[in-house]
């Protein structure tokens, strides 16, 4: 393959969009309490605490007493409750805020990218990644992207999920390693450093986290909480 020289893992967080999710959510309520543990579904949680008390939500449910603790030391004034929601909490909010729970429409909060390290033209029948489980069913073009189990994308999402290369929709082809994945992109051009879109904004005309909770039977929520730290979280306000 022709190889790249950079290594970009990004997932945006769109704050405004949590903000005015938020602020229909609880336009008819007198009080409300976000579900903000696994690190606000992997989303941030110091960043999204301060865009929902922006939005006046008045408390917090939180994993960890060191996320009570970290939210106290950044001066985010709410109720912080620590491990799960208390019996009497008034409108509790949750995936719903970032657009992961299908019943609710909502934009997604979350952008995430890989980039392309690699690409190689093929031939027909050339299996792809360890085992061999696709194989290309014509001459194709496969980019190398730089994310994989070890940034917490599921391997489950292996020759289901789909991604976007460019103009190109394509899908997680062969089984997904632990630092990387390949795409067959069929006769689409790319060239390494090119972003690849995992999931965004559907009214963009990218694939969406529901779109990935569809295709791999796991709740949007769980795809973004597993989300790991060699992800750069960047914020848009």
């Amino acid at each position: 393959m022709t190889a790249g020289h950079g290594v970009h893992r990004r997932a945006t967080i769109d704050l405004s969009v949590v903000r005015s999710t938020a602020a229909g959510l609880t336009a008819s309520l007198h009080d409300s309490t976000a579900d903000l543990r696994a690190d606000a579904y992997g989303h941030g949680l110091i960043p999204v605490a301060r865009a929902l008390s922006e939005a006046g939500v008045g408390g917090f449910v939180v994993s960890r007493v060191e996320d009570a603790a970290a939210l106290a030391d950044d001066g985010v004034a709410a109720r912080v409750t620590v491990g799960g929601p208390p019996p009497d909490a008034p409108s509790l909010l949750g995936p719903e805020l970032f657009g992961l729970e299908p019943r609710i429409p909502a934009p997604p909060a979350m952008r995430l990218e890989g980039e392309i390290i690699a690409v190689k033209r093929v031939a027909a029948d050339r299996g792809v990644s360890y085992g061999y489980t696709y194989r290309t069913s014509r001459p194709s073009t496969l980019v190398l992207v730089a994310l994989g189990y070890a940034d917490g994308v599921l391997r489950l999402a292996s020759n289901k999920a789909p991604v976007q290369v460019g103009a190109t929709r394509g899908r997680v082809t062969g089984r997904i390693a632990m630092d990387q994945f390949v795409v067959d992109i069929g006769d689409g051009a790319a060239s390494p450093g090119d972003p690849v879109v995992l999931f965004g904004d559907p009214a963009a005309g990218e694939p969406g986290v529901l779109d990935w909770s569809d295709a791999i039977g796991v709740s949007a929520a769980v795809i973004t909480s597993r989300l790991g730290r060699r992800i750069e979280r960047l914020y848009r306000a």
